[in-house]
């Protein structure tokens, strides 16, 4: 089964979720705390793949495909998508083309050809179509957008296909039903379209996997000198198709006729859902034609482009290179027709307010006021995030503060349960947390303060005991203390202080000295008892709470190895 043109590489998911913050569809589902794409709801606009930290979303390769589709064939043509003008800066096109046919293709095609004839049918098509508003149909994503999440305007999608499938179908005319194709550009979904008209298209490559092609043959585009022979695209040069990849490019091509028509362009995805919001299709006088572009600034900023200039320049380079000029009439009696229509995979499920609330319960969230909206998860509220739980897109640990709640009440019943005492000391030398049994051990006066302030976090140590020097040594040094015997007044204790985090945060054990040695070795039994009950879950959180649950880990951890360290040390 061949692969989706993305999909995540589950051993490089760190489950941060921001592919799910990022995703304009939330077409992403947690699992076992991995991120999957959910490819009926996915639209391949190809955003994760540029914002994933870890790289775990990948494009599909394209490159062994297009590979053996050369070795196979006697003849594979390559339809080069026209923001190649700025992807490929200051490389002359006989460069280019001279470079591409060294790696086996018979010729280069500019796709704009494709993108001229489908502007002349759009423009016929909405002369003779009734008053209304329609969308063009060059935009897979958008394409894809509306089917999915905007079906109520998928009859307003002009009925004519995209230009990389009107050109192979030019191509085909001109050279036989044949030869191969391979596409080159930008665009990820373009490979979801190939998926779907493969009859059409045999392979789709990025411009990333041109250039490795190139670096993996060893050909220098700096090296060819420009004016090669036989070095020009078939059958000849694009004209006004070649502004397609720019906002308002598709608008160009267009030709003012008897009928009122007025044409508007807006690119990047969350513009387009503003535009498609409550959009009346209804005219009556008149029409009107919207270019909408899922990139922003158009495919000169694809999710797989090369070059990170500045999009003035690119779109510069587009208008500077284009060479003028109206559609051939060669190719009239190409058939360009399709009709589209509603994605059968969605199936909207409306979920009571009812059922919604039980989902944010399940979190803890009981009341408007638990709504804390942070984001946190990956949804833009909590109602979002309850509706994905419904619907098996999330889980409840993907709620931070729920997790943090739970993690805070684990970390206090493990230090409550541990008979030693126990004080975490800051670099101010200010406690953040002690057990009740350190409040009892330091005597009957500190264990009164620790009723009325329980914790006796911010207190500095030295109000409640003499040896705060000790601490102040292993914070300073970094360099641990292993059961150093105190006395004060009328006791005696044994010390130990490790670093959780050395220089900022350590964590003293107390023994009194009065308790038999069979203590120590029951007081081990249970805390790997409680232990083993509670790390799962404290690891589990320890990555959503930073130093909150860390700490905790890190502290049961090191309280562990002590007391082993002590099986080997008499009293």
């Amino acid at each position: 089964m061949q692969l989706r043109p993305i999909y995540t590489e589950s051993d490089n998911c760190q489950d941060c979720y921001k592919c799910i913050r990022e995703c304009p569809v939330k077409a992403i589902r947690m699992e076992n705390n991995q991120a999957s794409i959910i490819e009926d709801r996915c639209i391949y606009c190809g955003h994760c793949t540029q914002i994933c930290p870890t790289g775990a979303k990948k494009i599909r390769d394209g490159l062994t495909r297009a590979k053996l589709t050369l070795a196979q064939n006697p003849k594979v043509l390559l339809s080069l998508a026209p923001s190649y003008v700025s992807e490929f800066e200051g490389i002359h096109s006989s460069v280019l083309i001279a470079a591409i046919k060294r790696l086996g293709f018979a010729d280069v095609s500019e796709t704009a050809l494709g993108a001229e004839i489908v502007s002349d049918r759009t423009d016929k098509f909405l002369q003779e179509a009734e008053n209304g508003v329609y969308i063009s149909s060059a935009c897979p994503v958008v394409v894809e957008y509306i089917r999915k999440y905007s079906p109520e305007h998928v009859h307003n999608i002009t009925p004519i296909i995209s230009p990389m499938l009107a050109h192979a179908k030019i191509l085909k005319q001109l050279y036989g039903d044949d030869v191969k194709i391979v596409f080159a550009g930008p665009c990820i979904c373009k490979k979801l379209e190939a998926d779907t008209f493969n009859h059409l298209i045999d392979v789709v490559i990025t411009f990333k996997d041109l250039k490795k092609w190139f670096e993996q043959t060893e050909i220098n585009l700096h090296q060819i000198a420009p004016g090669q022979p036989n070095a020009h695209f078939i059958p000849y040069r694009s004209g006004l198709g070649a502004y397609y990849p720019i906002e308002g490019g598709m608008l160009k091509g267009l030709h003012e006729g008897g009928k009122q028509i007025h044409n508007m362009a807006f690119s990047e995805l969350s513009t387009v859902k503003d535009v498609l919001k409550s959009l009346d299709t209804h005219r009556e006088n008149d029409s009107i034609f919207l270019e909408l572009l899922a990139c922003k600034g158009g495919c000169i900023n694809g999710p797989a482009k090369l070059s990170h200039i500045s999009p003035a320049l690119k779109r510069y380079e587009i208008i500077h290179q284009s060479e003028l000029g109206n559609p051939k009439d060669d190719f009239k009696d190409i058939d360009l027709q399709i009709l589209f229509c509603k994605d059968p995979h969605i199936q909207d499920h409306i979920y009571t307010e009812e059922e919604i609330k039980q989902a944010m319960a399940v979190v803890g969230k009981t009341g408007p006021e638990d709504e804390l909206n942070c984001s946190g998860c990956g949804y833009d509220s909590c109602r979002d995030f309850a509706i994905a739980m419904l619907e098996g897109r999330a889980e409840e640990n993907m709620c931070v503060s729920y997790m943090r709640k739970i993690a805070h009440d684990k970390a206090t019943v493990l230090l409550q349960k541990i008979p030693a005492g126990v004080v975490l000391v800051n670099s101010e030398l200010k406690i953040m947390d002690m057990n009740q049994s350190c409040a009892t051990i330091m005597g009957e006066d500190i264990a009164a303060i620790y009723e009325v302030t329980p914790g006796l976090n911010g207190v500095p140590l030295k109000n409640i005991c003499s040896f705060e020097d000790l601490f102040r040594a292993v914070l300073t040094t970094g360099k641990e203390i292993i059961e150093r015997q105190v006395r004060e007044e009328d006791h005696t204790w044994i010390i130990s202080i490790y670093n959780i985090q050395p220089h900022h945060l350590v964590f003293g054990l107390l023994q009194d000295l009065r308790e038999p040695y069979v203590r120590k070795e029951w007081m081990l039994e249970k805390t790997q008892e409680v232990i083993k009950k509670h790390m799962e879950t404290v690891q589990q959180v320890a990555c959503l709470l930073g130093e909150n649950a860390a700490f905790t880990d890190a502290m049961l951890r090191t309280v562990m190895d002590a007391y082993k360290k002590d099986d080997k040390k008499p009293l």
